[in-house]
């Protein structure tokens, strides 16, 4: 994911490069404003994986284990317990991390969703769930947190469609632009999860 991000900031160098024809100032502008949205999708993309990385580390610091880090050409994670309960806290925060920044993005009206660095940053949102689940099934023993999930007791399966179905609901809510607002209420006897809507 982390290549992505570098992918396209490579793309936008080499597309300020590239030889336009026409107008000197109007070719010069058109170049600029498409720089800064691929630089700024980037961007956006790579804040959306920082703040994936930051659950972890939150997570790990309210269940007071060490994380270790030293694996920079990946960015993931090692937790410094055997304890299952913890690694599976662990291990979901990042994707915890994902669904608060969407619905935050997406539920506030002072967030512009036309802007470049949001639109990446919703993009890694919404298709980071989609590349982990592609990932685990691929690769021989799973992938990143969903091998840590299942690993730990975790019916994976059901975490996939879970995410895949907010990612869906995520791309839905800013191409349509509907204002979706998940509530929770408690009380004594019970908890009530909830979404309302206007349009």
């Amino acid at each position: 994911m982390r290549k992505v991000g570098t992918v396209l900031l490579a793309f936008a160098v080499a597309f300020s490069a590239y030889p336009f024809w026409g107008d000197g100032d109007e070719v010069t502008a058109a170049r600029i404003d498409v720089i800064k949205k691929v630089v700024g999708f980037a961007a956006g993309w790579q804040c959306g994986l920082l703040f994936h990385e930051a659950g972890h580390a939150v997570a790990a610091r309210l269940e007071n284990v060490g994380m270790d880090w030293s694996d920079m050409s990946d960015p993931r994670w090692t937790a410094q317990t055997d304890n299952k309960s913890k690694l599976r806290v662990i291990a979901a925060a990042g994707y915890g991390a994902e669904v608060f920044s969407s619905e935050v993005i997406l539920g506030a009206n002072v967030i512009p969703k036309d802007n470049a660095f949001i639109l990446g940053w919703l993009a890694f949102d919404i298709l980071n769930p989609l590349i982990y689940t592609l990932r685990d099934s691929l690769e021989k023993g799973g992938y990143g947190d969903m091998e840590t999930l299942r690993n730990s007791g975790v019916n994976t399966d059901i975490v996939k469609v879970a995410l895949l179905a907010h990612a869906a609901l995520s791309a839905y809510r800013l191409y349509e632009n509907p204002k979706f607002i998940p509530y929770v209420s408690a009380t004594q006897s019970k908890i009530v999860l909830g979404l309302s809507w206007r349009w």
